[in-house]
């Protein structure tokens, strides 16, 4: 209540005023009583949803996890095999370049 409806409800001296003041004061009470029950039935389900929803996102990460692991295997496969095909081209090329110029005066004099 705001405190010029208090001071309306407080001014009347009789006996009939007071009772008034203190019924309208119950009231008060009883709707804001209330409305507390009534929002406070709301939370349970919003706090289940919301549990709903942190599971079902708490799996998708845990699948995505997984799925990372795997492309992480993946990936560093990849990257050997490449690492392999290098080495052995360097060393193709390597040897290529120290005996190329004796093969061709060989083959072609």
């Amino acid at each position: 209540m705001t405190n010029s409806l208090r001071q309306k409800i407080a001014a009347p001296l009789s006996a009939h005023g007071r009772l008034t003041a203190v019924e309208g004061e119950i009231a008060m009470i009883a709707y804001r009583l209330g409305q507390l029950e009534t929002r406070h039935e709301l939370v349970p389900t919003r706090v289940t949803k919301l549990e709903q929803q942190f599971e079902h996102m708490s799996g998708q990460l845990s699948e995505l996890n997984v799925g990372q692991q795997k492309l992480t295997v993946v990936v560093s496969a990849i990257g050997s095999k490449i690492t392999w095909a290098l080495a052995i081209a360097s060393t193709l090329w390597a040897i290529l370049q120290m005996f190329g110029p004796t093969l061709l005066r060989v083959l072609l004099p």
